[in-house]
């Protein structure tokens, strides 16, 4: 192999990896785009006293959250959804509730690890 076959092989593999790279921070970036159009939703509704979250079990918080998302949501973004709305929580303790909502019908699992409201 010559030097000019070794230079392609490189910067073809530098290529390859830059394009997965961008694709990566593609969907970070649609997912952090969720989360701020959520959070937006959900701090204009806090205003209401009949919505607000923390008056909510985390069952039905975590249905207006999905709600209000305009895409659907993973456990790590429902988790911190509702921490920043005032009820504390992790993913582990999202995954038990989004067990629950799945079998009761309230929300659906749209791809691995992505969920809506029904």
């Amino acid at each position: 192999m010559n030097s000019y076959d070794e230079d392609l092989a490189r910067v073809e593999h530098e290529l390859r990896e830059a394009e997965l790279e961008r694709d990566r921070l593609g969907a970070h970036i649609e997912g952090l785009k969720a989360k701020r159009d959520a959070f937006k939703k959900l701090s204009a509704t806090a205003s209401e006293p009949e919505s607000t979250i923390q008056d909510l079990t985390k069952a039905d918080a975590i249905v207006k959250i999905l709600r209000v998302s305009p895409q659907s949501m993973s456990l790590g973004d429902i988790a911190d959804a509702l921490t920043a709305a005032g009820k504390h929580a992790n993913r582990n303790g999202v995954s038990v509730y989004i067990d629950g909502l799945l079998k009761a019908g309230r929300v659906v699992r749209v791809a691995r690890n992505q969920y809506r409201d029904a």
